[in-house]
């Protein structure tokens, strides 16, 4: 019996249109639910890396907070170490300096000293004492005239031009000695500056 062509379109329809149409649904329902999976994918990689983001620039500004107020705090410290040096040691020298300049006094604080360092150290030692160039003159009269007949203990007295003002002592051939000179203005500036940062550079309480 001869086909028709109603028979033969329905034939095209049944075996190849609809199945193809049907594999075109699929493919395209494929498609689609792969878009959102990649779409979703790409959401949630985009929420991690703005999350992640978000939390370097954090650390980032912790950081950077952090270092500022180091920063910050090194500069005032720095600030007040050289105020402090500005102000504290020039006063404590130009206070010192004279006292140690005046005869009497520095005749003697040597007397005082001198007698301490011997029975500290003992007669076998020799005592060296180091005097400013400048005092030669005054003082080297009245060492001789000091000493001649009263120093038991041998005593090595030298004028060097390394000391302004004040004296040194210690033990002859050490190499070591005593400082009664810039040392003094240390010692006052050490013992004055915490006052000084107290009263000038008073910290707030946290």
């Amino acid at each position: 019996m001869a086909k028709t062509l109603g028979d033969i379109t329905g034939e095209l329809t049944e075996k190849v249109l609809e199945p193809a149409k049907a594999e075109a649904d699929l493919l395209r329902k494929n498609a689609r639910m792969e878009a959102d999976r990649i779409v979703a994918a790409a959401q949630m990689d985009a929420q991690k890396i703005q999350e992640q983001t978000k939390r370097e620039i954090e650390n980032l500004k912790k950081q950077m907070d952090i270092d500022l107020e180091t920063a910050s705090r090194n500069f005032l410290i720095m600030v007040e170490e050289r105020l402090e040096k500005a102000v504290v040691d020039p006063i404590i020298e130009a206070e010192i300096k004279p006292i140690l300049d005046d005869r009497q006094f520095l005749e003697k604080m040597i007397l005082d000293i001198l007698a301490g360092y011997i029975q500290h150290i003992g007669k076998e030692h020799h005592i060296e004492i180091l005097l400013p160039t400048a005092k030669k003159a005054e003082l080297e009269t009245w060492f001789t005239e000091k000493f001649r007949h009263k120093m038991s203990h041998p005593l090595e007295v030298r004028f060097t031009d390394k000391i302004s003002f004040g004296f040194k002592i210690g033990v002859a051939g050490q190499g070591s000695h005593v400082n009664f000179s810039e040392g003094l203005v240390q010692v006052f500036s050490e013992f004055c500056s915490p006052r000084f940062r107290r009263y000038f550079f008073p910290r707030k309480e946290t």
